[in-house]
């Protein structure tokens, strides 16, 4: 069951996860093998994300930090709106498109002042690049940044319709229709990106890549619940079928998990988790549900145990 719930986590707690969908200016290169989407304001708004925000707002050098990126770089965090990265699979080679809770005259004007900066127009746009970085205005509000200048003029190109973007992803519509607006989105063509990075599948998550060359993850907050969602596509509609049943099987195990003792630190959440398998001609997904409550009680019981004070009292013992 780890192999099933390991990746929606992962991406969950890694990316704190990424947006129901681009928005209009946010076009994805179609040399992408893989796209993140974030939607900030989704996260901060969601009980988990108030709460995890509310926790670190009590710290004053959190606070500290927050008014020093705002007046030094224009950032404001709680303002923060979308963002979009995306790349190839190989490594230092996403491009990132942001937008909203960022003054970019602010940052522009930043960064002319580093004396390492090498400043190029291109057209109407003025291009900043670093030895490691690259970035470009693309409104009051709106950043385009890459590892590089090239990637980053790759990525300007894209928006301008110079080079070609690719649609959004049957993938991607699934999930979304899985989890209304969800606050983070990643779909990737594990294949190619597993190639490029000179990595392997472990046998038994090979077995089902193989059939499936397109997976996506999303977690968004519904009603009093979380939702974590991951779908796959198949090479065709027969294996769709043989996928879906395979995600039947696998949301039973979880129903019955803490009965057969599949992972005592799970036994507490598998009562409580809903689960449900949809399958659309080759998309087929599996979405996990859990009590909002229960996921804010394991984040304060982990905060508690990393705080200061806690640990503090542990040293005086």
């Amino acid at each position: 069951m780890k192999t099933l719930i390991l990746p929606i986590s992962l991406v969950a707690a890694s990316l704190c996860a990424m947006a129901a969908a681009p928005t209009p200016d946010h076009k994805v290169s179609k040399q992408a093998n893989w796209v993140a989407h974030l939607d900030f304001q989704s996260i901060l708004n969601s009980r988990i994300g108030s709460h995890i925000l509310d926790e670190a707002r009590k710290d004053p050098q959190f606070t500290q930090q927050l008014n020093g990126l705002k007046a030094v770089f224009g950032l404001d965090l709680e303002k923060l709106g979308v963002a979009t990265a995306y790349g190839s699979g190989k490594k230092d080679e996403a491009i990132i498109l942001a937008h909203g809770g960022m003054n970019a005259t602010q940052l522009e004007g930043f960064a002319a002042l580093n004396e390492n900066v090498q400043i190029q127009k291109r057209g109407k746009r003025t291009l900043y690049s670093f030895k490691k970085g690259a970035f470009s205005a693309l409104g009051p509000q709106a950043v385009i940044a890459a590892p590089n200048q090239k990637l980053l003029a790759h990525g300007l190109d894209v928006l301008d319709g110079k080079a070609p973007s690719q649609a959004e992803s049957a993938v991607s519509s699934h999930l979304t229709g899985m989890i209304d607006k969800p606050m983070a989105m990643m779909t990737m063509s594990i294949g190619k990106v597993m190639a490029l990075q000179n990595q392997s599948i472990p046998a038994p998550q090979a077995a089902i890549m193989k059939k499936a060359d397109l997976v996506g993850f999303a977690m968004g907050e519904s009603g009093n619940s979380m939702r974590m969602a991951m779908a796959l596509r198949a090479s065709d509609e027969e294996t769709a079928v043989h996928l879906e049943n395979v995600m039947r099987g696998a949301s039973s195990m979880l129903a019955l998990g803490a009965d057969v003792g599949i992972d005592p630190q799970l036994d507490e959440i598998l009562p409580k988790m809903k689960t449900s398998v949809t399958r659309k001609k080759r998309n087929v997904g599996l979405m996990v549900e859990i009590d909002t409550a229960l996921v804010l009680a394991k984040i304060t019981e982990e905060m508690e145990k990393r705080s200061p004070k806690k640990e503090n009292a542990l040293d005086s013992q």
